[in-house]
């Protein structure tokens, strides 16, 4: 225990929940050490992935970016729906079991390691973004949106999932409420037309299109 700040670490549901011992909420990366939490027979029975994908509007031709993919609880039902799919995390860790997984699920994902401030990859080639609980991590989101719309094809789309409302776990700390008007404050910022939000429990699916 450290004597200042020292932090607790639980379990709920498969969330990895970060706290100070002052009682202020801190979201860091995710440890690599917990990634099985994020995608096992549990999760997927509370929270079906499958559920939250069908809203996305894929079609069989589409490039898409899990960006934040972690081990791969989107990024395996998004493959088996598209052509091609491309998972990207900081960490190289969960890069490696994403690849696995999809392995395991007969899907073939391509992996490429990235803070998202310089991606790997052609201009113009990408139809949806997506990322789940992940964009207020994002340290430096006006060039990291920057870099989703040099690699978006034209009227490509962004999809950024987050906690927006409190759930049945409202009582307990975990992924921060944020305000869905300062998403898309930002987005349109960098350059994004909003397009619409889908509620979708306590998260909401905040869209938006590269003009």
């Amino acid at each position: 225990m450290e004597s200042s700040s020292y932090r607790c670490e639980l379990l709920i549901c498969g969330v990895y929940i970060g706290m100070e011992s002052q009682g202020e909420h801190v979201h860091k990366r995710y440890p690599e050490r917990l990634a099985f939490t994020l995608n096992n027979r549990v999760r997927r029975f509370l929270e079906p992935p499958d559920r939250l994908v069908s809203q996305l509007g894929l079609k069989a031709t589409d490039v898409v970016v899990d960006f934040g993919c972690g081990p791969g609880f989107y990024t395996i039902p998004i493959a088996r729906g598209v052509a091609r799919t491309i998972a990207v995390d900081v960490s190289s860790h969960m890069l490696e079991k994403t690849v696995s997984n999809a392995k395991k699920n007969q899907v073939t994902v391509e992996a490429l390691v990235s803070d998202g401030t310089a991606i790997k990859l052609d201009d113009g080639i990408v139809d949806l973004i997506f990322l789940s609980h992940v964009f207020h991590e994002v340290a430096d989101r006006p060039k990291v949106l920057s870099e989703f719309l040099r690699i978006m094809k034209r009227s490509g789309r962004l999809a950024i999932v987050e906690k927006t409302r409190g759930g049945l776990l409202a009582w307990a700390p975990g992924p921060p409420i944020i305000d869905q008007a300062k998403i898309v404050q930002e987005l349109e910022r960098a350059g994004f037309r909003f397009t619409q939000t889908i509620p979708h429990g306590s998260n909401s699916i905040v869209t938006g299109k590269k003009p």
